[in-house]
C-alpha cells in the first residue's frame, strides 16, 4: 500500500504552511458564486434539451387541410361578399355559404345584430288584381306615367316633405335597372291609382354619382324606404315584381317596426350597415390554389367606381384535418398555436385608389413537433406571406394564394448524453477553481510587492 503514495496526484501541504488571508477568502467566495450559477445553467440546460431542425419530402398522405380565416371589409356589405375556391385539380366553387359567417358592421367597425328579412318575402299572388296590372301596363306603355328623378339638390327635401317614399337607385346601363325600369313605373301606377301616401321616385346614379355614394349604393340596382325623411334599414332585397313592390310599400309601416326593432338592439342608435366581418374555415385540397373575396349578386350590377376592397386580416391559418369537432376548436383556440401559425396579426391593406385588386401569396410548409418527454407530437402548417396591390379593369377583389411546398420540417427537442452534462460540469467546476486559483496567485504576489515596496 505504501506504494500507491508514489502516484498521488494530490499531494497535501502540512496546516503549518497554510496562511488563511482576506484576499483569498473573498476569491474562493465569488469561486463558489461563479460555481453555482454555472452549475445551475449547465443543469437547466440539460433537463430542457435542444432543439434540432431537419427537412425533409413531405410524406403526408392526408389529401386536404382546413383554411381558417378572419377578414373584416369596412366598405362592402355582407350581402354582396362571396367567398370562392379554385385550385389546380380544377375545383371551382363560388360563394360559399357553408362554415362561413358574415357579420354587418357600422361606420366605426362595430358588430351589428343581423336584421330580420322576413317582412321582404313574396306576397300574397293577386295583392294586385290583374285590371290593375293591365291599367299600370297601358300607362306604362304611353308613358303617361313617369317617375319623379331625384337629384343631388332635390333629394334631401323630397323625402324631408314626404312621409313615405320608396327610392330606386339605378343607372341606364345597368341590365337589372333596364329590367326593373317597366316595373316600377307600372307599380308606381298602381300605387297613384289607389291613392297610397308613398311615392316612387328614382335616382339616376350615372348622372348623380356623389348622391348614390352617400346612400351606400355599391350594387344596382338598390331600393331604399324612408320615412321622414330617415333611411328605414335594411335596404328591399324582395321580388322585384309589381304584386310585390306594391304590397311592401303598402306595408311600409311593418318595416318601421323592424327597423325600429333593430335600433333597439342596437343601443338606440340607427344602423348603417357598411361592411362586413368574414370569418370561417374552409376544407381544400392539398393542391395549389386560391380563396378569392369579392362582390357578386344574381340580380344586381356592380359600380366599379363604388367598389372598395380595403380589408384587414386577423388571421389566416392552414391546419390539418381534425378527428373531431372538439379538436377543431381546441386548434382554433390555442393561442400559442395560432400565434406561430398566423403571421397576420390585424394586418391593414387600404385601396389608396379606384379598381385596387389584392393579391396575397402564401408559401405554406407543414411542420412536425416532436418535443420531450411523453408529449404528444404535433402537425402544424407555417406560411410566408407576399402581398401586392394593383389597379385593374376587373372589379376590386381580394385573392390568398396558397401553394404547399414539397418539403417538410421536423423539429425535434432533444436531450444531451448524461456523460455530455458530468463532462462540461466538471470542465465548468474545474475550470473555475483553476482561474480562480490563478488570480489568488497574482492578488497575492501584488500584496508582497506592495509590503516590500517594490511596486513603484
Amino acid at each position: 500500500m505504501q506504494s500507491l503514495k508514489q502516484f498521488d496526484f494530490y499531494k497535501q501541504v502540512h496546516s503549518d504552511f497554510r496562511i488563511q488571508t482576506m484576499g483569498g477568502g473573498t476569491i474562493s467566495m465569488l469561486a463558489a458564486i461563479f460555481m453555482t450559477l454555472l452549475f445551475t445553467l449547465e443543469l437547466w440546460s440539460f433537463i430542457s434539451g435542444f432543439e434540432s431542425t431537419t427537412i425533409i419530402v413531405d410524406q403526408d398522405s392526408a389529401t386536404s387541410i382546413w383554411v381558417n380565416f378572419n377578414v373584416t371589409v369596412p366598405s362592402c356589405h355582407c350581402d354582396h361578399i362571396s367567398v370562392d375556391v379554385e385550385d389546380m385539380l380544377g375545383t371551382n366553387v363560388m360563394d360559399i355559404q357553408k362554415n362561413i359567417e358574415k357579420i354587418p358592421l357600422d361606420e366605426d367597425g362595430v358588430e351589428l345584430p343581423d336584421l330580420d328579412h322576413s317582412h321582404h318575402h313574396a306576397a300574397p299572388d293577386g295583392h294586385v288584381s290583374e285590371e290593375e296590372n293591365l291599367v299600370a301596363n297601358e300607362a306604362t306603355t304611353k308613358e303617361t306615367y313617369e317617375p319623379t328623378v331625384l337629384a343631388a339638390d332635390t333629394f334631401t327635401k323630397y323625402v324631408d316633405t314626404h312621409e313615405w317614399v320608396f327610392v330606386y337607385f339605378g343607372a341606364s346601363w345597368c341590365h337589372w335597372c333596364q329590367k326593373l325600369d317597366p316595373i316600377w313605373k307600372a307599380a308606381g301606377e298602381v300605387l297613384k291609382n289607389r291613392g297610397a301616401a308613398i311615392s316612387l321616385p328614382k335616382v339616376e346614379c350615372t348622372k348623380d354619382t356623389a348622391l348614390c355614394q352617400e346612400h351606400q349604393v355599391h350594387a344596382l340596382p338598390t331600393i331604399q324606404l324612408f320615412h321622414n325623411g330617415h333611411l328605414v334599414p335594411p335596404n328591399y332585397r324582395g321580388p322585384r315584381t309589381v304584386n310585390d313592390l306594391v304590397h311592401f310599400a303598402e306595408n311600409a309601416a311593418v318595416s318601421k317596426k323592424k327597423a325600429e326593432e333593430a335600433k333597439v338592439a342596437n343601443q338606440g342608435k340607427t344602423r348603417n350597415d357598411v361592411g362586413c366581418s368574414v370569418s370561417g374555415h374552409l376544407l381544400v385540397h392539398r393542391v395549389p390554389g386560391s380563396i378569392q373575396f369579392s362582390v357578386k349578386s344574381g340580380e344586381h350590377n356592380f359600380n366599379r367606381e363604388h367598389i372598395n376592397f380595403t380589408h384587414v386580416v386577423h388571421h389566416f391559418s392552414f391546419n390539418s384535418v381534425p378527428e373531431s369537432w372538439e379538436e377543431m376548436l381546441a386548434v382554433m383556440e390555442d393561442d400559442s398555436h395560432r400565434a406561430l401559425v398566423s403571421k397576420w396579426y390585424g394586418r391593414n391593406f387600404n385601396s389608396p385608389k379606384d379598381h385596387v385588386v389584392h393579391e396575397h401569396y402564401l408559401k405554406v410548409v407543414q411542420s412536425q413537433l416532436k418535443p420531450l418527454g411523453l408529449s404528444s407530437e404535433k402537425q402544424m402548417y407555417e406560411h410566408t406571406i407576399s402581398s401586392h396591390s394593383y389597379v385593374s379593369e376587373q372589379l376590386a377583389h381580394v385573392r390568398f394564394h396558397y401553394d404547399l411546398s414539397p418539403m417538410q420540417v421536423v423539429k425535434e427537442w432533444k436531450r444531451r448524453p448524461f456523460y455530455e452534462f458530468i463532462t462540461n460540469l466538471l470542465a465548468l467546476i474545474g475550470g473555475t477553481f483553476t482561474v480562480m486559483g490563478i488570480v489568488n496567485e497574482a492578488y497575492n504576489g501584488v500584496v508582497a510587492k506592495a509590503r516590500m515596496g517594490k511596486l513603484g
